[in-house]
């Protein structure tokens, strides 16, 4: 439940400041916007403010804005005509400000984000700058009848070590609980040094376990040793330095990994629906600061994802706009539509190859 609600969080936020994005800009070039809706389908309410109407939809998984002039318009007869209102009438600068500006606002997002991380858990800091950054992993929340509460763990102790093995971050321990790590080898049990008011206490459990899930029943969270607070400033400017540095790996990773799902290749560097449920749900276990950072990556991989020229997204809308202005002349109705509907077929298509992937690698095939 946590999990479906943090994704449907994740998705409807970076959604809705894509399509702000979208109606801010037009409505700053003088471009009408018809309708800006929060969510998909049957409209459960609606508002006209200036000059638009908002809804509230069923589904909130993203939502829209309805631009006049990105389509013909249509007789009485059925006849299609070139549109001659909103964006159809706008300048090439007008229309590339317009279809920019939800990747912006992503990339924006995302940035922020990752500021908001770093202002938190300074430890991350060895992700984002490459910062040797000491952590201290802490427990934050312990599950009602999880191995953990049998084992006496409680809210706020601190992992000394597992096995032998000190200095763990978060995501250690996490790989260690599943049996994922190549720090520790396999022994069969989980020995467990933990810090609770300055004394350290042993705890030892049979792993995996006989009965229940080789799951702990913890959140852990980060925390820096020393006197390590990051100010706004730095940690703004360490966000923007890492969403930068992002954008051309994120794009390298989508031209690889689409390329090699056309030829039957799937890359575990591409994840679909699934794999970013299960990301989610992870980072969701784990805490407050990973699932920021979660949110941080998937809204810099949807400001990439737009900008790539592929009919049916911002960045093919901007391509489309970019060729009628050189031509001097704008296509026959239906035929920028008829484009951009190939283009989603094809976007739609990778996204059942990723899926399909995905299916193959959870069920170790």
């Amino acid at each position: 439940m946590i999990t479906a609600l943090a994704m449907i969080l994740i998705l409807l936020v970076s959604v809705t400041v894509h399509e702000l994005a979208h109606y801010a800009n037009a409505r700053s070039v003088g471009v009408p916007v018809r309708a800006f809706s929060v969510g998909f389908g049957p409209i459960l309410w609606r508002r006209m403010w200036r000059g638009t109407e908002w809804r509230l939809s069923a589904v909130p998984l993203g939502g829209y804005v309805d631009l006049p002039g990105l389509g013909p318009k249509v007789a009485e007869d059925g006849t299609l005509l070139p549109a001659d209102e909103g964006m159809a009438l706008a300048t090439l600068p007008q229309k590339l400000w317009v279809l920019v500006g939800g990747v912006i606002a992503n990339f924006i997002l995302g940035t922020l984000l990752v500021t908001a991380v770093i202002m938190l858990e300074p430890g991350y800091r060895s992700v984002t700058s490459g910062l040797d950054v000491p952590v201290a992993t802490v427990i934050g929340s312990v599950s009602g009848g999880s191995h953990a509460e049998r084992l006496g763990l409680e809210d706020g102790d601190t992992v000394v070590s597992i096995n032998g093995v000190s200095g763990l971050t978060p995501e250690a321990v996490v790989r260690i609980v599943r049996g994922e790590s190549e720090l520790v080898e396999p022994a069969g049990s989980l020995d467990i040094v933990i810090e609770r008011a300055g004394t350290e206490l042993e705890r030892t459990i049979e792993w995996p376990p006989a009965e229940g899930e080789a799951l702990l029943g913890i959140t852990l969270g980060a925390m820096p040793l020393g006197d390590l607070a990051v100010p706004l400033g730095t940690a703004l400017s360490e966000s923007l330095s890492f969403s930068i540095r992002a954008v051309p790996e994120m794009v390298l990773g989508y031209v690889t990994g689409f390329g090699q799902l056309l030829i039957g290749r799937p890359s575990s560097d591409i994840g679909g629906p699934i794999a970013i449920v299960g990301a989610v749900g992870q980072a969701a276990q784990i805490g407050i600061a990973p699932l920021l950072m979660l949110a941080a990556l998937i809204n810099l991989s949807l400001a990439v994802f737009n900008l790539l020229p592929i009919p049916g997204l911002d960045g093919g809308r901007m391509l489309l706009a970019v060729i009628t202005s050189v031509r001097g002349r704008p296509f026959k109705p239906g035929q920028e539509e008829s484009i951009h509907f190939f283009g989603i077929m094809f976007v739609l298509l990778l996204v059942v190859l990723v899926t399909f992937g995905d299916i193959g690698r959870l069920f170790g095939g």
